[in-house]
């Protein structure tokens, strides 16, 4: 259940370092969900109909920057704006094509486990590129410092680009793994996990191995979530405590983090 949170928590951080959030995260969570198995219905191969969901998340990355950098456009709104769109959107090509707006069924013997056990390494691998790499001294320069790059006849905008293509990209991926793991296509299957993984971002604070701690934190939540519908708790209740738990869980990390120290000025 971390792998989605994971995902999309890395795509995510990656945009951040570059100084362009990726609002679009949920949306591109069901972009790749609804991608996959559509692929997969119309009979192309699961690893097919993953690399299509890759693609057109880099897709949607590009026309989020295309907006927002091409077009001057404020980068929160642009991003809500592909939030709501793309579920329009696949309920439009599903009733062209099914005749309604329901799930889509892609029943298979899908082996995902090995994915699962790649997370950490990923991570890892995620770390050293963003901290221990030259690629990522360009990403983190071109968020703070774009004169640097400018200087030495770097374009930050190609970076910033780059790092939206790539991280809707890998929250595409993320539904595209949500989605063969329930073997179909559900509308709001996204459930929120991308306004989560924002979530990640921070509490994790903007380290890629805090993702991967507070992804797996939570995992644990929702799961508990599920095993305890029925019980006597409301279901409405239990739905609600993975969003809770991110709520309460951002705001103790805000109050303990130490407010910015700067240097008195005389007047």
């Amino acid at each position: 259940m971390a792998v989605p949170l994971i995902l999309a928590g890395l795509g995510g951080l990656l945009s951040e370092q570059a100084g362009v959030l990726n609002i679009s995260l949920e949306g591109c969570i069901t972009l790749g969900a609804f991608a996959a198995a559509l692929l997969i219905t119309l009979g192309v191969s699961a690893p097919l109909a993953v690399c299509g969901a890759l693609l057109l998340g880099a897709l949607f990355g590009l026309l989020l920057s295309g907006i927002h950098m091409g077009l001057k456009a404020n980068l929160f709104i642009a991003g809500m704006g592909i939030n709501i769109l793309i579920p329009s959107l696949s309920g439009l090509i599903s009733n062209g094509i099914w005749g309604h707006k329901g799930a889509l069924r892609i029943a298979g013997n899908y082996i995902l486990s090995p994915v699962s056990w790649l997370m950490i390494p990923l991570t890892l691998l995620f770390a050293l590129l963003i901290h221990r790499s030259y690629l990522g001294i360009r990403v983190r320069a071109a968020g703070l410092a774009p004169e640097f790059l400018r200087e030495r006849g770097i374009s930050p905008k190609r970076i910033r680009i780059s790092a939206l293509a790539i991280s809707s990209a890998m929250a595409s991926l993320a539904g595209a793994f949500l989605a063969m793991r329930v073997e179909a296509y559900v509308p709001g299957m996204s459930s929120g996990r991308g306004w989560i993984a924002l979530v990640l971002i921070w509490l994790g604070f903007r380290n890629p191995l805090g993702i991967l701690v507070s992804s797996y934190f939570f995992s644990l939540i929702m799961a508990f979530s599920n095993m305890a519908q029925g019980g006597a708790l409301p279901a409405a209740m239990l739905k609600t405590l993975p969003y809770a738990a991110a709520l309460i869980a951002f705001t103790v990390a805000s109050i303990r983090q130490p407010a910015p120290r700067f240097p008195r000025q005389r007047l």
